[in-house]
């Protein structure tokens, strides 16, 4: 935020309008109930205006409010406690939700209102237009200093939440990437267990019953092929690449027909294999409808 004499310079704001001042406040501040009782007409035109004027208090008070605020405008020294005023009008704006639309829309209505006044009260043209010039420029101030604080207040609600919401992703980007390394530790060791598995068919096949060892050791190879899958799409996660929920269907698919093999083997009743079956059908139907909407890719 500027300070008041930069706002005054970069407004060109002169002696010459501290004297127009004078005359500005002896023209319009005897208008200043009538200000005040137009401006809350003009707010209750707007429900969303109208909404912070519920009851007598709030009234009284934004009639009290605005007609401090005029005679600031003609009278106040235009120095650093006045821009601190101003900022502070900005700021309960801000607190209370108003959108700052509105402020320039009221400070709009405020202005045709002192411009029909003025225009009424000066009847010389020269002097009007230089006070219409010194009028519109304190107007203008006014104007700057209530919507600079405005933005400022919103932009640091707008930074807190922003930095809170930054640390939160960030922590929980780190939360994520770990618990990614654990899951692709637990495969691994998973998959691992699988070949063990594999390796113990594959030796129960030699030792004892060949047809049966080959049938599990069949069943074993598949479970472990879909692991190999698995841990390829973790890898690719990893790195950035899109989850694929297709692989845990076809694991599960695996899994089933593995146990088909061995409720074959060791001659399960036929409830238990139609129970199988259907589980397979269900699976089967699920693993065509993902297949549909996530076509299968491998870079």
């Amino acid at each position: 935020m500027e300070n008041m004499q930069d706002i005054r310079r970069h407004y060109r704001f002169s002696s010459l309008d501290e004297k127009n001042l004078e005359e500005l406040a002896a023209i319009l501040l005897p208008y200043e109930d009538q200000l005040a009782e137009d401006f809350y007409a003009y707010l209750l035109e707007n429900p969303q205006t109208a909404a912070y004027f519920t009851t007598e208090a709030a009234v009284a008070k934004r009639k009290h409010t605005i007609k401090t605020w005029l005679r600031d405008l003609f009278t106040a020294d235009y120095d650093h406690r006045y821009l601190l005023r101003l900022q502070r009008i900005g700021k309960i704006h801000v607190k209370i939700g108003l959108n700052g639309h509105y402020v320039n829309a009221a400070m709009n209505f405020i202005r045709t209102f002192c411009v029909s006044h003025l225009v009424a009260g000066v009847q010389d043209a020269s002097r009007r237009q230089d006070l219409l010039e010194t009028m519109d420029k304190v107007l203008d101030i006014s104007l700057d200093v209530m919507t600079s604080s405005y933005r400022e207040a919103e932009l640091k609600n707008v930074f807190i939440s922003h930095r809170a919401e930054l640390w939160l992703v960030r922590w929980a980007e780190r939360l994520l990437h770990g618990l990614n390394l654990v899951l692709m530790v637990g495969l691994v060791l998973m998959a691992a267990a699988v070949a063990g598995l594999l390796v113990s068919d594959i030796l129960y096949a030699l030792r004892e019953t060949l047809e049966t060892g080959i049938i599990r050791a069949l069943g074993s190879l598949l479970v472990l092929w879909m692991m190999i899958e698995l841990l390829h799409t973790q890898v690719e996660h990893l790195r950035g690449g899109v989850f694929r929920v297709q692989v845990f269907v076809e694991l599960a698919l695996v899994a089933f027909i593995r146990k088909l093999f061995v409720a074959a083997i060791d001659e399960k009743d036929a409830i238990t294999f139609a129970l199988l079956i259907g589980g397979l059908l269900v699976l089967g139907i699920v693993f065509y409808l993902t297949a549909k909407v996530e076509p299968r890719s491998r870079s």
